[in-house]
Formats: structure tokens, sequence, C-alpha cells
């Protein structure tokens, strides 16, 4: 793939091209699987950017968060993921062709997350990828399983009627539990805090995703995904 395709590519996933341009592109995904793949893995990528620094849980919480996360103990302790942001924020910039600019704004998630929080001690974190007509979006989510709250931070997306609203949901045993319901500014922007149904998770977390449903959020989700945690 020449060096302005993947410039392309980095611009549709990152949602800086115009509506005709990222239009024209999708059309292309359906006979060019050499494309197809390099957006999925430009998505890929931009979901292994960090969320932050790890820090210790307060007592008791770490047997909770690994039961609902479905995850083994660790037998290290936790490692501080902020001084491997820049390396990584790179390495992503030099196999893909995108400039400073678009990789800090993808860190900026990570801040905005913080921000909406109020919480360093962040337990879970999922990095969301679009999917369809939001296949440009990007976001992450954050939950504080032991203070019951959550925030999430969610780019590129397309603006919806006054009578709609993004739903988040939790896939636990198949099962979809409402997170939240959100707007979007013009720009296609949302960062929120939201409450977290601890007690619905009674399985592990499959994965978090985002619909297009009605105002307000209905029990179960009935419109298309939009995002995908990946």
């Amino acid at each position: 793939m020449t060096p302005e395709r993947r410039e392309r590519v980095a611009q549709y996933v990152l949602g800086e091209l115009e509506p005709g341009e990222a239009a024209e592109l999708e059309r292309s995904l359906a006979e060019d699987a050499e494309l197809a793949r390099e957006v999925e893995a430009f998505h890929r990528l931009i979901g292994l950017l960090p969320l932050g620094a790890a820090a210790d849980p307060p007592p008791g919480l770490r047997a909770r968060v690994l039961a609902a996360a479905g995850a083994r103990p660790a037998r290290r302790p936790p490692v501080r993921l902020a001084p491997l942001v820049g390396a990584l924020a790179a390495a992503v910039a030099l196999a893909l062709g995108i400039d400073a600019y678009r990789v800090r704004r993808e860190l900026a998630l990570e801040r905005e997350l913080g921000a909406a929080l109020q919480e360093p001690n962040v337990v879970l974190s999922f990095a969301l990828a679009g999917r369809g007509a939001a296949s440009g979006a990007t976001g992450r989510v954050s939950l504080d399983l032991d203070g019951r709250r959550g925030a999430v931070a969610l780019h590129g997306l397309p603006a919806l009627p006054g009578d709609r609203v993004y739903g988040l949901w939790a896939d636990v045993a198949g099962r979809a539990v409402p997170c939240g319901a959100f707007r979007v500014t013009a720009e296609g922007k949302a960062i929120a805090q939201f409450a977290v149904p601890v007690d619905a998770y009674t399985a592990p977390i499959g994965r978090l995703f985002l619909t297009v449903e009605p105002a307000p959020l209905p029990p179960a989700p009935t419109g298309p995904t939009m995002m995908e945690s990946i």
C-alpha cells in the first residue's frame, strides 16, 4: 500500500475524512481485501493505546474485579503503563504514516476519561472501535466497580436526531445490561459519567457495545451496533 493510501486509511479511521470521501472509501472496502485489512489493522493498533497508569486497588476490590472481568489473578505487581505511551504512539505513527497530532488526539481520550471519572483507581478499561456507519469512530470506557460508576469518551460518531440516543450495553452471559444513554455534539463527541450496574454483572463481561436507540433508552437494545469493544 502506498504512503498516500495509508494516510487516507489513517484519516478515515480517525474520522478526519469529509463525509463524501469516507463514503467513497467505505464502498471500496467491499471490493478491496487489502484495504479492508489495513483498516482493521489500524483499528487494532489504536485499541492498544493504553488508558493510563495502573494503581493498587483498595483492599478487597481485586477479587471482585477479577470475578467480574473473568480474569486470572496477577502474579506480579501492576505495571505502570505511562512510560509506554510515547513508544507505542511512535510505533503506530511509523507503521501507518500518521502524524503526531493524530496520535495525541487518540491519547487525549485517556485524559478525558480521567477528568470525567475524577478517580485515579480505574480498574477495568475497554477500547471501542466503530462499526458500520460509524466505522471511523474511536472511544474508551472505564469502569470503577468499587465506586459503581464509569466514564465514556467517544469521538467521530454521527450526530443523531433529537429523539435518538446512543445506548451503551454490557454483554453479560449473552444478556445485554444497559449502562447508559449518551448524546454527541455536532462534532460527534461525547464525554460523560454513568452509573455501573454492578449487581447485574452476574458473570464476566463479554464485551461492551454501543447502539442507536429511541429516547428514553429501552430495557434491551433494538437499534444497529455502532461501536464495539476490541
